[in-house]
């Protein structure tokens, strides 16, 4: 196996972890919704407070929102979903894929960018209002959405990214992704992380995120039960309610509860499989720390970014904190000169200062074609960030100042 294929020595690699993990065909709908119902068509797959649903429900849920998203815009045309962290953005999100329709995830709140939807879900004034809205998008059936659906190479999902790109006046521009890309997040982070399947997977970043939505897929695709914390709902009180094994939540907000609610952290000391903190730069490294102490659990970084999904990370058999981890399954690193941007032929274990460039099947398509930007990939058909960073003898990787 190349080593370049994960850039960490293979005596090091996690024991029982696949390098490299093929993507299935299909698109991301069927995986996370029909997939999911055959095989736990009875149990908890989506939970948020009250809201409990089955794979049954989930998938009986998504088809009816696609056949009346279906019935208002043409099979291809572009809506904008403004994820507010509602329960109610996953069916949307599947629901739109499945109505054949092209989604642009962005965050409740921010700037709409330059694309223009023919219909606008999710945020507040939109066509739908969180729970409201999904009953009244509803239509009869299937409707004939799902044979409308973009192929699983095609562009289908933009994400807003202000990593390497912005437009003149220094707004963020949008990322292109696929059915098979966005899949591909899943099943790379799942099979690096080997997620247990029945458990519950707490989701606090929203998901007009990449970390929203890579860990909402991984979820689903896992056989965890995906929970959302609701409307005002404290992120603890659902852990403790659902007995998570995963939280995924922005470490400033992991590090507030250490402080906040220290009481209530050290009660559920333990519980807990791992702490996922996502970050696509440099972090607090005594937050992260503490984090883990308090918590009584692995504290894993996850370094991605829109234009690639998750990248390195951290694994629970053993990791440093004062590093980001190692590339994860599917994750194809190479180091480049910092100016030159040629790919080094060192090997990473030995290189103190590179430009990050990656090759992953699930990086992005393109930038939006109205706001091109040049030299985002190498000649090899790597995406090249505008990360330096630097590795130990270990092959653990390590995010330097810009």
């Amino acid at each position: 196996m190349p080593k370049t294929i994960a850039i960490t020595p293979s005596w090091y690699w996690p024991a029982d972890v696949d390098r490299v993990a093929g993507i299935p065909p299909f698109g991301l709908d069927e995986m996370l919704v029909d997939r999911v119902e055959r095989h736990r068509a009875g149990d908890a797959v989506l939970v948020s407070g009250d809201t409990r649903l089955t794979g049954s429900e989930l998938a009986g849920t998504v088809r009816a929102v696609a056949a009346g998203l279906a019935s208002r815009a043409e099979p291809g045309s572009l809506v904008r979903l403004e994820s507010t962290g509602h329960v109610d953005d996953i069916v949307l999100f599947l629901a739109a894929l499945r109505a054949g329709l092209r989604v642009h995830l962005t965050q409740a709140g921010t700037a709409a960018g330059a694309l223009s939807p023919a219909l606008v879900l999710g945020g507040p004034g939109s066509t739908d209002a969180s729970a409201v809205g999904v009953a009244a998008l509803s239509g009869s059936g299937d409707a004939g959405a799902h044979a409308a659906r973009a192929g699983v190479h095609d562009p289908v999902v933009a994400l807003e990214t202000a990593s390497n790109a912005a437009d003149g006046e220094g707004r963020p521009v949008v990322a292109w992704h696929s059915h098979r890309s966005l899949l591909a997040w899943a099943v790379s982070l799942s099979t690096f992380l080997g997620a247990d399947r029945q458990t519950s997977f707490v989701v606090d970043t929203p998901l007009g995120t990449w970390s929203g939505l890579t860990a909402a897929a991984t979820a689903l695709l896992s056989g965890c039960t995906l929970v959302v914390p609701d409307a005002g709902e404290p992120v603890l009180d659902a852990v403790r309610r659902e007995g998570a094994g995963y939280l995924l939540i922005d470490l400033e907000k992991a590090a507030a509860l250490t402080r906040e609610a220290k009481r209530d952290v050290k009660d559920m000391r333990g519980s807990l499989h791992a702490l996922l903190f996502p970050t696509s730069g440099m972090y607090d490294i005594d937050a992260r720390k503490r984090a883990g102490k308090l918590f009584g659990t692995n504290a894993l970084t996850v370094w991605g970014l829109a234009e690639t999904g998750p990248v390195f990370a951290s694994h629970p058999s053993w990791y440093v904190d004062e590093s980001v981890g190692i590339p994860i399954t599917n994750a194809h690193v190479v180091p480049l000169e910092p100016r030159s941007l040629r790919p080094l032929s060192t090997l990473w274990e030995l290189v103190t200062s590179a430009r990050v460039s990656v090759r992953t099947p699930g990086q992005m398509a393109a930038y939006d074609d109205s706001t091109p930007v040049p030299g985002a990939f190498d000649e090899a058909g790597r995406f090249v960030t505008s990360t330096i960073a630097s590795s130990d003898a270990n092959g653990m990787i390590y995010v330097l100042p810009d």
